[in-house]
């Protein structure tokens, strides 16, 4: 994610600010019994934050644009489609098992 953005040339303070929030984040669990000892997060997408789907397509886009720019993906009647891609969600398409 962090590469993403910078590889984009998002600000440098921007950059270093979403760092904080995604890296080296823990959380809890409340009990009856009070709070667990800290949980590490194992991956930086945080479900239900507004940024995550951004920082995801961040994240993905240069994938798909090595996808595009090397005509992969599949074709039909003059089109080619090489991925559909909305939010958190994917789909890559090829025209055989090794385009994959």
């Amino acid at each position: 994610i962090i590469a993403g953005l910078t590889q984009r040339g998002v600000d440098s303070h921007i950059v270093h600010l979403v760092s904080e929030v995604y890296i080296n984040i823990t959380t809890y669990i409340l009990t009856k019994g009070g709070k667990t000892d800290p949980i590490n997060f194992c991956s930086s997408g945080k479900q239900g934050d507004p940024m995550s789907p951004l920082l995801f397509n961040l994240a993905l886009d240069p994938l798909l644009c090595k996808l595009e720019t090397e005509g992969k993906g599949f074709h039909h009647g003059g089109f080619k489609l090489t991925a559909m891609a909305f939010a958190d969600d994917l789909v890559l398409l090829s025209e055989s098992w090794e385009g994959m």
